[in-house]
C-alpha cells in the first residue's frame, strides 16, 4: 500500500471513529456554591473506569435531607457503561440504613456527561460514600 493509501485509510479510520460521540459544553467558568471538595477523591475513583467527574454538589433538599449530584464525564473514544451505589453516613461516620443504597446502572456515550444523584434517607445524614464498579454487560 502506497503512503498516500495508507494515509487516507488512517483518516477514514479516524472520521470513523468519532461517529456517535457525544459533544459536551459546560457554561460556567466556577464550582458551583453548593460544590464539595471531593472532586478530587471522585476523580480517583472513577478514572479505574476511565470517566472524570466535572463537579460534586451537596445541598439540603426543600424536605430537609441532603442530595447529591455528581457530573460525570467521558472523554474516552467508547461507550462505558457503570454500576454506582451513594451510602449516607452520620456524624459518627456510621452508615445510616437505606433501602436506596443499591446499585444503579448507567452510562455514558463518548464524550457525553451524566449526572448521578441521591437523596439521604434522613436528616440525620452529614456526608455520603460513593462506590462505583464496572457493570455487568
Amino acid at each position: 500500500m502506497t503512503t498516500p493509501s495508507r494515509f487516507a485509510v488512517l483518516a477514514a479510520a479516524c472520521s470513523l471513529a468519532g461517529c456517535g460521540t457525544v459533544n459536551t459544553t459546560y457554561t460556567r467558568t466556577e464550582p458551583a456554591k453548593t460544590a464539595v471538595p471531593a472532586q478530587t477523591r471522585v476523580n480517583d475513583l472513577l478514572q479505574q473506569i476511565f470517566l472524570s467527574c466535572k463537579e460534586v454538589r451537596m445541598q439540603p433538599t426543600k424536605g430537609g435531607p441532603l442530595e447529591v449530584q455528581v457530573d460525570v464525564e467521558n472523554n474516552g473514544f467508547s461507550y462505558r457503561t457503570f454500576a454506582y451505589r451513594f451510602d449516607w453516613v452520620d456524624a459518627n461516620g456510621s452508615v445510616i440504613p437505606s433501602m436506596t443504597s443499591q446499585w444503579k446502572s448507567t452510562n455514558v456515550p463518548s464524550g457525553g456527561s451524566t449526572v448521578i444523584r441521591s437523596v439521604a434517607p434522613s436528616e440525620s445524614a452529614t456526608d455520603f460514600r460513593l462506590q462505583v464498579r464496572r457493570a455487568d454487560t
